[in-house]
């Protein structure tokens, strides 16, 4: 039998998280471009979680701390042309 603790996220818990990212620049079209990024910062978030960290603003200046600076939620150029290669849309 296990002596660790576990957590379990409730959906609102999700949804913080999930804001915490996205405030980051941590969104969808991130997620796609940039997956490894995206699954890093999330198990960071929601490792922190577990120990006890429940503050947004805990969460984010961590994510800063070890990431840097907000990343930008403008989608790059290259991800732009996937998802319009994908959709079938004439490339700008």
């Amino acid at each position: 039998m296990s002596s660790e603790l576990h957590v379990v996220l409730k959906s609102k818990d999700l949804l913080m998280l999930q804001s915490v990212l996205d405030a980051a620049g941590y969104g969808p079209a991130n997620s796609v471009s940039n997956p490894k990024s995206y699954n890093v910062a999330a198990k960071l978030l929601v490792g922190l979680f577990h120990r006890g960290m429940t503050s947004e603003e805990d969460l984010t200046m961590e994510l800063e701390r070890h990431f840097g600076s907000i990343m930008s939620p403008i989608s790059p150029p290259s991800f732009e042309r996937t998802r319009a290669a994908i959709q079938g849309r004439p490339l700008s």
